[in-house]
């Protein structure tokens, strides 16, 4: 009896293991089928990569084929730069300090007119209270006076 017993429990065990390795065997099949699909995924990006970066390959080779001319323009350099800054401080310091005084006066007093009001009229080429009259006003206003009594007389003449 125990040969019987000792040989059923031998085929239980077997069948245990086959069972066992048939389950074992479909867990690995799926893996394997799994992976082939995550392979053939892989590779057609791997593919899509491939054609990206020949594409980007040619498109660098047609413009490197293209030809480009870089000309410089000729410049004075050193000596330019010296002569320009030697003209603009020999004619700057000649105008000198009044001349800025000047400037600065008229652009004050236009400011203070302006802030004035607008519906306040003030005569323009009468020089602000206070400060000294600029030269150029009143070189104008002369030229305007002198040309303004020419033309008084030339059409006169003219009648």
């Amino acid at each position: 009896m125990q040969l019987g017993t000792s040989m059923k429990m031998s085929q239980m065990s077997d069948r245990w293991h086959s069972m066992r390795n048939a389950k074992r065997v479909d867990r690995l099949d799926e893996e394997n089928d799994r992976l082939r699909t995550e392979l053939r995924m892989t590779r057609s990006e791997l593919e899509r990569e491939r054609e990206r970066e020949q594409n980007v390959l040619d498109a660098l080779n047609r413009a490197s084929e293209r030809k480009t001319t870089v000309t410089a323009k000729p410049r004075g350099g050193l000596l330019r730069l010296i002569v320009v800054g030697g003209a603009a401080y020999i004619f700057g310091t000649k105008a000198g300090r009044e001349r800025y005084e000047q400037i600065r006066a008229w652009a004050a007093s236009t400011k203070d007119r302006l802030t004035a009001g607008s519906h306040d009229l003030v005569d323009v080429s009468a020089p602000a209270p206070g400060s000294k009259p600029d030269p150029l006003m009143e070189s104008a206003a002369r030229s305007a006076t002198s040309k303004g009594s020419s033309m008084d007389a030339s059409v006169q003449r003219s009648t």
